[in-house]
């Protein structure tokens, strides 16, 4: 279940394959079993249980009354973006007791929409970093550390007596310091590959997923940020969408590091509304998840002008069509390559 794109879990909550309790336990307990990391703030289990019932009251209405557009879906939303019914923090000790008397807008069209709000997601405090490493709560994991247990060397950087950043790798690991790494992990490259970079459990309930721990506090890979929570939500299958907020590449960056999708909208076509700023005049609500067409589902559901936020577009929103034939047959990509040395400086 946890490989499940958005549109596809929305076909199968649709036509009864699937309901939104159960899908919504699936993911509260992806997320206690990943809780090391460190990828929610805060998780509304109790708020998201409700919802998802709701949801799956009005999923099972007969007649031909329209369903919501999101109806049952999990989404997780970054801890900058405030919450009525939720905590919201920048993770910062400033705020860690605030409770916004509103949502916003993002949040509300979401939920209005039928989505469950699953958890507050961490990040750089403030949303001011590329790494979510500065967090009063401790830095996120990124999912992709379960295959960091393969990798023979360990690698770090330090500043030498000039300043500059030096990357190091240490000695290669023997056998037996490769297995502890390994010990109790379930996620191998292959099982990870087939399941569209998304973590799955030794078996379907989830409960065969032991929690993840560490040798050190150095064995483990960055998400990138400030929207890294949010990345490594989608990348580990506890949430199908994710909210970010996206200034210099605090969305894209994150994506991209844990192998999801990230897309800044254009300014002015997503709310601002609620979102509270880093820089007024670049913040944009970020949009996370699995594939490219499952972002165009998300944005044309949220997308256009906000009566609360005066830098929205006044011209009717025209949602986004995907052309079924586009292809990226011929296309070629070009990697450069990059040497790093010891005296490497950054």
């Amino acid at each position: 279940m946890a490989s499940l794109t958005l549109k596809e879990t929305l076909v199968r909550l649709r036509d009864g394959r699937l309901n939104a309790r159960e899908l919504c336990e699936r993911c509260l307990a992806r997320a206690n079993k990943l809780s090391s990391l460190n990828m929610y703030i805060s998780r509304t289990e109790r708020g998201a249980r409700q919802q998802a019932e709701r949801a799956d009251q009005c999923l099972h209405k007969s007649g031909q009354e329209a369903k919501k557009a999101l109806e049952g879906i999990p989404v997780a939303f970054k801890d900058n973006l405030c919450t009525r019914d939720a905590p919201t923090t920048c993770a910062s000790r400033m705020l860690l007791d605030y409770r916004p008397p509103y949502d916003a807008t993002m949040v509300s069209r979401m939920l209005d929409s039928g989505a469950v709000l699953v958890g507050k997601t961490n990040l750089d405090e403030f949303a001011m970093g590329s790494g979510s490493t500065d967090s009063i709560v401790g830095p996120v994991k990124n999912p992709w550390t379960l295959l960091f247990q393969k990798t023979p060397h360990r690698y770090r950087f330090r500043a030498n007596q000039s300043g500059c950043c030096q990357l190091e790798t240490s000695p290669k690991l023997s056998e037996d310091e490769v297995k502890v790494r390994r010990r109790g992990l379930h996620t191998s490259a292959s099982r990870l590959s087939q399941s569209s970079t998304v973590l799955e459990p030794a078996d379907q309930s989830g409960s065969g997923l032991q929690r993840l721990s560490f040798e050190d506090d150095s064995d483990w890979l960055v998400t990138g940020g400030s929207s890294g929570g949010s990345a490594a939500a989608v990348a580990s299958g506890t949430a199908l969408v994710a909210f970010g907020s996206d200034t210099g590449g605090s969305t894209r960056n994150p994506a991209s590091y844990c192998g999801v999708v990230g897309l800044k909208p254009t300014y002015g076509l997503l709310s601002r509304h609620g979102l509270i700023p880093l820089v007024n005049s670049m913040d944009v609500p970020g949009i996370v998840t699995k594939t490219v067409e499952d972002a165009a589902i998300v944005l044309n559901t949220v997308a256009g002008h906000d009566v609360q936020d005066s830098t929205t577009v006044t011209d009717p929103y025209q949602p986004v069509q995907l052309d079924d034939r586009f292809s990226l047959e011929g296309v070629h990509i070009g990697i450069p390559k990059v040497k790093y040395s010891s005296s490497c400086c950054l």
